[in-house]
């Protein structure tokens, strides 16, 4: 199966892949919160990540990242914004 990372579009052939649901991202390419810019922290609990299927010229359709938001942002953007998907 071919592993493509989420935000660059590239394949990702590091031996462990790091995966956050059915997304995969190169070690420098992890997300970054929307709001506030802050790295996501490999294991941190309470991010958001949204994310969809794209088409690759190259690889066909992949997984592909939209926006990340940490903890913190994530409870200001639903008390903000809720219902509005952010």
């Amino acid at each position: 199966m071919l592993e493509v990372c989420a935000v660059c579009g590239d394949e990702v052939v590091e031996p462990a892949p790091i995966g956050i649901g059915s997304m995969l991202f190169h070690a420098g390419c992890l997300p970054r919160c929307r709001f506030c810019d802050r790295p996501y922290n490999l294991d941190e609990a309470g991010w958001d990540f949204r994310g969809g299927v794209a088409w690759s010229d190259q690889w066909g359709y992949v997984p592909r990242l939209h926006a990340a938001a940490c903890p913190a942002c994530t409870d200001d953007a639903e008390r903000r914004d809720y219902g509005a998907g952010w």
